[in-house]
């Protein structure tokens, strides 16, 4: 019998063979979002069409992750409504589900270091709307044009006006992609919520557009 809830949550990432939360988060989730970004269509479009992109390759392409999604062992959702603490709903983009663990995902397209990405991404973490319980959450910029650096500089230096706190997580980094970074935030009850955010470009155009544009 399990002692506890952590206990339990332990015991369940570890049937998967991973060692913590974080672990999981980087080494399956995370790695297999990018993994999937190499695989599908870089064309620029809307936010839901590119967000969809990811989930199709991930239910399609063979892999650990599909293999326990087949198993119904671990659950991927998308368009996944919660209600918040005012009890109003509120719809998550992308949601990682074990048993006693869920990791939420909010998506953006950019066209720069837009305050959208806070006010109606980052701080539906931050006051409960989304992640309630949960340590980690992510962050996924769709960048839809060449500026990719100057976004990427532009978020890192706005994150910090939204209850930012200085941790090992938010000084430190993530390997699996470059055009990443890392936040820790103060939530409305006192609690602290980690957050990954990482940037792909979406800036192609689709044949027809690039035929009509010379």
């Amino acid at each position: 019998m399990m002692s506890s809830a952590a206990d339990f949550i332990k015991a369940n990432i570890g049937y998967f063979g991973y060692s913590s939360k974080q672990d999981l988060i980087e080494n399956l989730y995370l790695s297999s979002l990018i993994d999937s970004y190499t695989r599908i269509a870089h064309t620029i479009t809307t936010e839901n069409e590119i967000r969809d992109r990811f989930m199709a390759d991930l239910y399609q392409t063979p892999s650990k992750l599909k293999d326990w999604l087949d198993q119904r062992l671990m659950y991927l959702d998308w368009e996944n409504w919660k209600f918040t603490p005012e009890l109003k709903l509120a719809r998550a983009d992308i949601s990682f589900k074990i048993s006693g663990c869920e990791f939420i995902i909010e998506c953006k397209r950019l066209k720069y270091a837009d305050n959208l990405y806070f006010e109606e991404g980052l701080s539906r973490f931050i006051k409960h709307h989304y992640a309630k319980g949960d340590e980690f959450a992510g962050m996924i910029g769709f960048v839809i044009n060449d500026r990719d650096d100057d976004i990427l500089k532009g978020l890192k230096a706005k994150v910090k006006n939204h209850d930012h706190l200085s941790t090992p997580f938010s000084t430190g980094t993530f390997a699996g992609l470059p055009a990443s970074f890392q936040s820790s935030h103060t939530r409305t009850d006192s609690t602290t919520i980690h957050v990954y955010h990482l940037l792909f470009s979406f800036a192609a155009m689709a044949e027809t557009q690039a035929e009509q544009a010379e």
